[in-house]
């Protein structure tokens, strides 16, 4: 399989082939794919991150889930069950596991202050969800539109913006903001649309009409361009950091993770791969699926997260702090690894 460099040097190359493409001269398709190979050679290896379990709150468990890290490190928070198969939601601050007792749903993001979002699932069978925020150990609901049915919440930015997106009765979503007063905000643009992450700058990325878009703060949607798409293309975005926005772009059998800059084009940074986090420094977290091999991508070089001898362990990445420390779970231990 072959894997790309990092993002500053992506974002070089491309320049580089724009460069080559506009010559006077006839430069031919092979020599400017052969100026483009040179320039975007496969990203060196480097030393294995340093994988650690995070410590446990008090009792006996089943098994501990990490389900999100904030971007600062200090707040991560997860799913435990108990030996007597009860279940409780745990978060840690600074290391710390604290059970904040049975959980009111399913979280979806923490923040910088500890605060998180996420949904409940109705139980009168139609599968519809409530949106919330736990803050200062409360949990409140979030509101809906005039007429929606369903409201989800993905993320939540350093500020207490909540980003998601309504449902009505007709089926079609609507993506919204909930500020940190619980007031919501439908974002601009017509037809189907679903807000799913937020960066510091209010920044808001997801889908309209099933495209992938970014919202600037008070501006209309801008469609993120394919790299190679064609009419039966899908995409899934994984999140937004520092400007950049990682996610996955689908097309046959091809599947491409992909950067997307501030006005630029996407650059590819693996193939037969899943982006799981981004963080404000550019480092991308990502799985090679078929190969079961974690990776972090930091300034050009891949880093192993490592977990076990290949295919007979099983982990995954729910979360990537700004000073390159991957969080998730290894079977069902909570761990971390260290790349910074």
């Amino acid at each position: 399989m072959r894997i790309r460099p990092g993002i500053a040097e992506l974002m070089a190359v491309a320049s580089v082939v724009a460069a080559v493409t506009a010559l006077p001269s006839a430069a031919s398709a092979a020599e400017v794919a052969e100026v483009a190979e040179v320039a975007t050679r496969a990203a060196g290896v480097g030393p294995p991150c340093v994988r650690e379990d995070l410590r446990l709150p008090a009792g006996a468990w089943q098994r501990i889930t990490v389900m999100h890290a904030d971007p600062s490190g200090r707040f991560q928070i997860a799913h435990g069950t108990d030996t007597s198969w009860r279940e409780h939601l745990i978060r840690w601050d600074a290391g710390v596991p604290t059970n904040l007792g049975p959980p009111t749903g399913s979280p979806t993001d923490v923040n910088e202050q500890g605060d998180f979002v996420g949904n409940t699932s109705s139980e009168d069978g139609l599968y519809r969800s409530t949106a919330w925020r736990y803050s200062a150990g409360q949990v409140t609901a979030l509101p809906g539109l005039p007429g929606s049915v369903q409201t989800i919440a993905s993320a939540i930015a350093g500020d207490g913006t909540v980003v998601g997106w309504v449902r009505f009765a007709d089926g079609q979503p609507t993506a919204v903001t909930w500020a940190a007063d619980n007031s919501v905000r439908v974002l601009p643009g017509s037809g189907d649309s679903r807000a799913i992450d937020v960066d510091v700058d209010g920044t808001v990325i997801g889908y309209l009409s099933e495209k992938p878009v970014r919202w600037a703060p008070n501006a209309q949607p801008e469609l993120l361009p394919g790299y190679a798409p064609g009419p039966d293309t899908t995409w899934a975005l994984t999140g937004i950091s520092a400007g950049v926005v990682v996610g996955q772009e689908y097309t046959g059998s091809r599947q491409l993770v992909l950067a997307w800059a501030p006005r630029t084009a996407p650059v590819l940074l693996a193939e037969g791969a899943v982006a799981h986090a981004v963080n404000a420094r550019g480092s991308v977290a990502y799985e090679q699926t078929y190969e079961n091999q974690q990776w972090l991508r930091q300034d050009g070089i891949d880093r192993a997260l490592p977990f076990g001898p290949s295919p007979y362990s099983v982990a995954d990445i729910t979360g990537l702090s700004d000073d390159d420390v991957a969080y998730g779970n290894h079977y069902s231990t909570p761990v971390r690894w260290i790349c910074g």
